[in-house]
């Protein structure tokens, strides 16, 4: 084990040829950078990149975006006690962990929660598909007296997978696409660090408690239920048809989606449709009536008035910018 790359990663290739593209990824990751400092993906491998910045002392933001010729597998040593952010923008990422023997599939829209404990991974990149995301990574200092009880994952399970709600979805779009420079830049992404920890919190906060009484297979089609939500929000079923999908009656479905996400289901679609909104009218693609119409809302009194009870204004306030 190559003690100057602790503070990150140990990565080992699992072919000989693919040695390079591991000695590159340790020596991003080993290095004590401030600022950014990026790795190509050699030619004879893919195209892409890996980008690492150090936004201050205790936070770093990690960005891939790579395409690959061929299947490559590296394996990776977790060593620190950091907290970490892995979201997944692209294809599914892949991975298993020796202890416990088990395989993780992280999926577009998807995010992971590690780094209390070592873990021993082995990745796999399978060619021809656009591998994207985005990890933060947080030393324990920095929120000590919220790490251990609220940030990292209990028990043996080295990682946590789940869909990210909507608020930490644009966060990680926000952080993936920011276009700021040097000092700016750090300032920014610190930032929305802060907003993504008080976004995880906030979930966190509205998770199901220990003494909920919902069953495991209650929870299991309550989880069903969201993500049938998520996948299609502009479509999203009604209760009735969404009790019937999951096998689940209305009144368990109503009681247990508030319990367990902290909205009732119509609230939990109506806070997806603006956090959509949001994006369209952040990219300044589009009027407030046009992103009303595209995030699912037919009567755009109505969407300025959920907008400003979530966002504190008016659309047409917030953003300026655009025309309404």
């Amino acid at each position: 084990m190559n003690a100057g790359h602790t503070d990150w990663y140990d990565i080992e290739s699992l072919h000989p040829k693919h040695r390079p593209l591991a000695e590159g990824l340790n020596d991003l990751y080993g290095l004590k950078v401030n600022g950014s400092n990026r790795l190509q993906v050699p030619d004879q491998f893919g195209q892409g990149f890996w980008e690492r910045f150090k936004v201050s002392s205790v936070i770093e933001v990690a960005v891939c975006d790579m395409c690959f010729h061929e299947n490559i597998e590296m394996c990776s040593n977790e060593q620190n006690g950091s907290m970490k952010w892995g979201y997944c923008l692209g294809a599914p990422i892949e991975w298993t962990v020796e202890a416990p023997n088990r395989m993780y599939r992280l999926k577009q829209g998807e995010m992971s929660v590690f780094g209390h404990r070592p873990a021993d991974c082995v990745g796999y990149y399978q060619a021809g598909r656009q591998y994207c995301g985005i990890t933060v990574k947080i030393a324990p200092d920095f929120i000590e007296s919220l790490y251990s009880e609220h940030i990292c994952p209990k028990g043996l399970e080295p990682f946590q997978t789940h869909m990210a709600s909507p608020a930490m979805n644009r966060i990680f779009k926000e952080m993936m696409g920011c276009n700021y420079e040097g000092g700016i830049k750090r300032m920014y992404l610190e930032g929305k660090v802060l907003e993504l920890t008080a976004a995880y919190l906030h979930d966190v906060a509205c998770s199901p408690a220990a003494n909920t009484g919902l069953s495991r297979t209650d929870m299991d089609s309550l989880m069903k239920a969201k993500e049938i939500v998520d996948n299609d929000v502009l479509a999203a079923p009604g209760i009735l048809e969404l009790s019937k999908r999951v096998c689940l009656n209305e009144f368990k479905l109503k009681k247990g989606f508030k319990q367990l996400f902290g909205m009732p289901v119509h609230a939990y679609i109506i806070d997806c449709r603006l956090e959509k909104a949001y994006q369209l009218l952040e990219s300044g693609s589009c009027s407030v009536t046009m992103a009303a119409v595209m995030a699912g809302f037919s009567n755009p009194g109505h969407f300025a008035e959920k907008f400003r009870q979530k966002y504190g204004n008016a659309p047409s306030r917030y953003f300026g910018r655009v025309k309404s």
